[in-house]
């Protein structure tokens, strides 16, 4: 996949695993638990049996008048957890009300979005580096980090993005950093930049707020996440849904993730203009850091980053895939955010894989600043 940041002679991102976290609309966020088997506690209330009597009046002095009682009781599902906090979800025939809830779009009669979940599901086509077209829809919570012009009529992709609810959504910090609040847009449910025919259209939201983490260091890419927050809070849809984030701080070693973005699909190479992926597995800090030896270059690698490519290089994010995440498939079925593509040295090459911001060393920081 193309471009994730800039490519100096630094960096590019890369992500890690463990299931969710699921930041709710306003101040809620969902975490997953990337166990084997995650615990899924239902909480169930019973609403008060409805008592219906009905009096039929004696027809005869000797007969009694006679009642008929009648009791209706239907359980009311009010939320769902799945080790992580879960987005809660409605009651089915039952209209929301017009108070956001977290994960769960404002919307009268508008069906809750559980994070990391595609309701699309869609089927992948056949193409980032070594990556592949995605299917529309199949990475809902992809977001593109823009750029406005001059005048402010129009933006441009510059980085990638995950939304995590209705107003916040996570990017690297190297991609927001030098610009003013005012120069930011954010596209949701973006997929193909060259059409208009698509399921569902695009959103595009100006920027409140952009909040890099304060350790953020240009020079070592340590720390090198943001959190922006929309204007106005986006509606959930089949093409507009956030990701979970990690419910715990498991290393991954061994996952095979998947890196999503618009970057270019080689070194140098053109930009796509259909949303990318591709499969990558992560690797521990301390490979990560002897496969950097091997390519003849000695790179810090401290904990809070995560590395992400093969021996032999081949697939890779690239240059504009920055601030994109790193997602992995918990084993309940849904992708939390592992991490978010921060730097690397070339495109798909032997021996340099790709570095992202792991988040599940970020979550209480993440949650701190949502809420």
């Amino acid at each position: 996949m193309g471009n994730h940041h800039t490519f100096i002679t630094k960096p590019r991102p890369i992500p890690q695993h463990r299931p969710q976290y699921t930041i709710p609309s306003s101040t809620m966020l969902t975490t997953i638990d990337t166990t084997t088997n995650p615990t899924t506690t239902t909480t169930t209330t019973t609403p008060t049996p409805t008592t219906t009597t009905t009096t039929t009046p004696a027809p005869a002095p000797p007969s009694p008048p006679t009642t008929t009682t009648t009791t209706t009781s239907k359980p009311l599902v009010i939320s769902t957890t799945t080790s992580p906090m879960a987005m809660p979800t409605t009651v089915p025939g039952k209209p929301e009300k017009h108070t956001a809830k977290p994960g769960v779009s404002a919307e009268t009669n508008q069906k809750s979005m559980p994070c990391g979940l595609a309701p699309l599901h869609p089927r992948h086509e056949v193409r980032i580096v070594g990556g592949r077209n995605s299917a529309f829809g199949s990475w809902p919570w992809q977001v593109s980090v823009r750029r406005t012009s001059f005048f402010g009529f129009s933006s441009t992709h510059r980085c990638g993005g995950a939304l995590l609810n209705e107003n916040w959504i996570a990017t690297a910090g190297h991609c927001v950093d030098d610009l003013l609040t005012s120069q930011i847009r954010i596209r949701v449910g973006e997929y193909d930049f060259s059409s208009d025919q698509e399921p569902y259209p695009f959103v595009e939201r100006a920027v409140a707020r952009k909040i890099v983490h304060p350790k953020y260091n240009f020079f070592t890419y340590e720390y090198d996440l943001a959190m922006v927050r929309l204007e106005a809070p986006v509606k959930y849809t089949p093409h507009i849904v956030p990701i979970c984030l990690p419910g715990s701080d498991d290393l991954l070693i061994g996952e095979n993730a998947t890196v999503t973005g618009w970057g270019r699909l080689s070194e140098g190479g053109t930009l796509p203009s259909v949303l990318q992926e591709v499969s990558i597995p992560i690797v521990s800090n301390d490979k990560c850091k002897s496969m950097f030896l091997r390519a003849g270059r000695h790179e810090y690698i401290p904990d809070i980053f995560m590395c992400a490519g093969f021996d032999d290089g081949g697939r890779d994010s690239c240059q504009g895939d920055s601030g994109g995440p790193l997602q992995v498939k918990g084993r309940d079925g849904r992708y939390f955010l592992a991490g978010i593509i921060s730097w690397g040295i070339g495109c798909a090459e032997a021996n340099l894989p790709g570095v992202c911001t792991r988040i599940s060393k970020f979550v209480p920081w993440i949650l701190q600043t949502v809420t």
